[in-house]
């Protein structure tokens, strides 16, 4: 018997979803200013806006999902950003639990040279008779 409310969770999480920006929202009357780390071309540079609280250090590939702890899945992205990346990591922790993926795929972007992630997109895959489910996160 097909449990219909696994079905349906299914068929929502499906769907390719986009996550909104990771910048708040200006109060009324303020002049909004855009992210720009376009500025930011190296480690070094990352890491004292870490230790300024300005960004945050991530793993590419998140470890809850198998993700190495070495250099190359080191990521920087704006202090924020991490209730974006939570929200999409507990959408794909879901699809994994119901068994309607198995292999996941990341995609960083960057804008120029900039060590910040401008976006990143995690395209997930199952069955090879289903199309691949793609959440993606514009940061800035």
């Amino acid at each position: 018997m097909v449990d219909t409310r696994s079905v349906l969770l299914v068929a929502l999480l499906a769907c390719t979803m986009q996550v909104c920006t990771a910048a708040p929202t200006p109060a009324p009357n303020a002049e909004a200013k855009p992210m720009d780390f376009s500025h930011v071309t190296s480690h070094a540079q990352a890491d004292a806006l870490v230790k300024r609280g300005e960004l945050v250090k991530i793993w590419l590939f998140p470890k809850r999902f198998g993700g190495p702890e070495v250099r190359e899945n080191v990521g920087y992205v704006p202090a924020g950003t991490e209730v974006a990346l939570d929200f999409a990591h507990d959408r794909i922790s879901g699809l994994i639990d119901l068994k309607a993926i198995d292999r996941m795929t990341v995609k960083p972007e960057y804008r120029g040279k900039s060590k910040v992630l401008k976006a990143i997109t995690y395209v997930c895959h199952g069955a090879p008779d289903k199309p691949p489910i793609t959440i993606s996160i514009d940061i800035w």
